[in-house]
């Protein structure tokens, strides 16, 4: 798989592999974090475009039912009733999946009759046929560019064409086996969306423990992004894997199961609107808010493995993860990693500005096999904006970018000794 960019935000020019673990280091500000995003939106905001297009079309005719019922129930429709009818009118409207708006007619006639118990005067059946031909009015590539600029717009707060370059058109190209889903922006507007690639794999993107403090709040969480809130949802499913995949993940991952209670003291509980750390060791669990930024780091991992969330050929996005955790503690993160995208077969993409960390991503992948499967980028500013290089076959230049600070503390240090 492969990832170009072209005038994207911050980014001149980038061309990304993905090949199991690809590890993207270099100064902050210099887009990492950006490679990372516009991949989670491709797989994650985009995926399946076919279905969001089709939900589209629906969601369109569902709330011009929902307003036919309202009109005709204003006195009669308790809360909790409309609520059901809302609810069924969905199900009626999910229901179809003909792309002919004439058949789609006749099928919605039906259920309005049967399910919703709906009369509907000859203005409102006249009204209904012409929201659904409106529905089809739009064809799929206008809906997919408008959904492509949305999604794109909420990653990025609206900032996706080249910062430096104001008129400079912006492009996204993903290749995958042969094929390409390619997008184009002017204005931060998407101008062309093609697309011969149906992307059903989702993205999980990892970049702030302080999420697990997040879970269960509802409406009162603090605001989050559009990728945290992707997570969330994934940490708070209790739903478990089918019981099959349960044991394979225990057999498969015993040597991560065994990293984990190294850095857990205990078991992650889900406890009114929270997570708790229960142990042996003391009697009244632990509330989330009380643990340490390490273990929350290690927390959510071990949640997405348990529920099912790290499955065969995922995709996992992980921003800085070392920034948090002790020395010992980051030896014992990289082998974690390295081991997943093992077991998985997982794409995982890592930024990291830490020499130690990286250093232990590389030993580990030789150490587990998978050095074959790991590339490395440099990210680096030139002339305010940015550019990247593979230097998978030359790391050395990634160490040597990153002890420019230890050099410069060494020379002090030197300068200091000699005025004594």
């Amino acid at each position: 798989m492969k990832l170009l960019l072209r005038n994207f935000a911050k980014i001149k020019e980038a061309e990304i592999r993905f090949d199991g673990l690809t590890v993207i280091a270099g100064n902050n500000n210099t887009g990492k974090s950006t490679v990372g995003k516009v991949l989670f939106t491709l797989f994650h905001s985009l995926r399946d475009m076919p279905r969001s297009v089709m939900e589209e079309r629906k969601d369109f005719v569902q709330r011009f039912l929902w307003e036919i019922y309202m009109n005709n129930n204003r006195r009669a429709a308790m809360p909790a009733e409309a609520m059901k009818k809302m609810a069924k009118s969905r199900e009626v409207v999910g229901a179809v999946e003909t792309e002919s708006p004439s058949v789609w007619y006749e099928v919605l006639m039906k259920g309005i009759v049967q399910d919703l118990q709906l009369n509907l005067s000859q203005e409102e059946k006249e009204d209904l046929h012409k929201r659904i031909e409106e529905a089809w009015k739009h064809s799929d590539a206008e809906i997919a560019k408008e959904l492509a600029t949305r999604a794109f717009a909420q990653v990025f707060q609206g900032q996706v064409n080249s910062l430096t370059k104001e008129d400079a058109e912006a492009s996204v190209i993903l290749q995958v086996q042969g094929e390409e889903r390619s997008i184009r922006f002017e204005k931060n507007e998407c101008m062309e969306y093609q697309d011969n690639i149906n992307l059903m794999e989702d993205a999980i993107y990892v970049e702030d423990p302080f999420l697990m403090e997040e879970c269960f709040k509802g409406r009162l969480r603090q605001r989050t992004s559009v990728q945290s809130q992707a997570l969330l949802e994934y940490l708070e499913t209790n739903e478990l894997p089918n019981a099959i995949d349960a044991i394979e993940i225990k057999k498969k991952n015993d040597d991560i199961f065994l990293l984990f209670r190294e850095t857990i003291p205990g078991d992650i509980v889900h406890e009114a609107y929270r997570f708790v750390l229960r142990s042996s060791a003391q009697e009244q669990a632990l509330n989330v808010e009380n643990w340490s930024t390490g273990i929350k780091s290690f927390a959510i991992l071990k949640r997405l493995l348990e529920n099912g969330a790290l499955h065969e050929k995922g995709v996992l996005i992980l921003d800085e993860p070392e920034i948090h955790l002790h020395p010992q503690w980051q030896l014992y993160y990289a082998e974690i990693l390295v081991l997943l995208q093992k077991a998985f077969n997982l794409t995982i993409l890592l930024t990291t500005h830490s020499p130690f960390f990286m250093d232990a991503i590389e030993i580990y992948t030789h150490k587990h096999g998978i050095s074959d499967k790991t590339k490395y980028y440099l990210s680096e500013a030139l002339d305010h904006e940015v550019e990247f290089r593979d230097v998978s076959g030359k790391i050395d230049e990634i160490y040597e970018k990153m002890a420019n600070p230890l050099q410069i503390l060494e020379n002090l240090r030197a300068e200091l000794r000699m005025g004594r």
